[in-house]
């Protein structure tokens, strides 16, 4: 498969594609309003694989995201999880910790688009601050 990205050094694992970028927060904003869900799953699919892969663990089980759609009890959790690894993403970019798990998790249960909105406004400055494009 020539498409497939090549290991990167060190043993690490290969990047997503599409991932680990800078993306504008009033796109996310807009596609999750107007694509009826669709895309809140999407992007939350890639920023817990991209959580995972820049912390080097897996903080949030992808396979949580999908069955989160029909069982609120298991968004909710991988919601709180998610929402937990901000502050270790941020102390591994050398920002500022700030505790605002619940001015994120709130917004990403009641109005997913707007916590999504949220969300990517800080992870633009972790990547932004860790050198990462």
């Amino acid at each position: 498969m020539a498409d497939a990205p090549a290991p990167a050094a060190g043993g690490a694992a290969p990047k997503i594609p599409g991932s680990e970028r800078v993306v504008n927060p009033t796109t996310v904003l807009l596609l999750g309003l107007f694509t009826c869900g669709i895309y809140p799953l999407y992007w939350m699919w890639l920023r817990v694989k991209e959580m995972n892969d820049y912390l080097g663990k897996q903080q949030v089980n992808p396979m949580f995201v999908f069955p989160g759609c029909i069982c609120f009890p298991v968004m909710l959790y991988a919601g709180w999880l998610y929402v937990n690894g901000i502050p270790e993403m941020q102390k591994k970019a050398g920002v500022e910790a700030k505790d605002e798990k619940i001015l994120h998790l709130v917004p990403m249960l009641l109005l997913m688009p707007v916590g999504m909105y949220m969300i990517q406004q800080k992870l633009n400055e972790l990547w932004a601050k860790a050198g990462i494009s």
